[in-house]
């Protein structure tokens, strides 16, 4: 896996800064070493669920990570990975 960086800076900057709590961050962590299903970032980080997945979801909006279907044991499983290893936040 090649990760870039990414640089946000005006609104976008606004945003990630937002968006990375320590909860969200932990999430990145956890990606940076392998991809996870919301089910295991949850249980891992001992969070329910749904909090999990409305972080994904912003830290998918933000393009800091990618999301993936995959078949699971109950139907379709998220399927969570890191987009880029490094994030420039420009402060003007």
């Amino acid at each position: 896996m090649n990760l870039g960086e990414l640089v946000v800076k005006g609104k976008d900057a606004e945003k990630v800064a937002d968006i990375l709590t320590s909860t969200s961050f932990r999430i990145l962590r956890l990606l940076s070493k392998e991809p996870l299903d919301v089910s295991a970032i949850a249980r891992r980080l001992d969070l329910s669920e749904a909090y999990v997945s409305g972080q994904i979801q912003l830290l998918e909006e933000s393009k800091l990570i990618r999301v993936g279907y995959e078949p699971g044991k109950r139907g379709i499983r998220k399927v969570c990975e890191l987009a880029v290893k490094r994030v420039t936040i420009v402060i003007e």
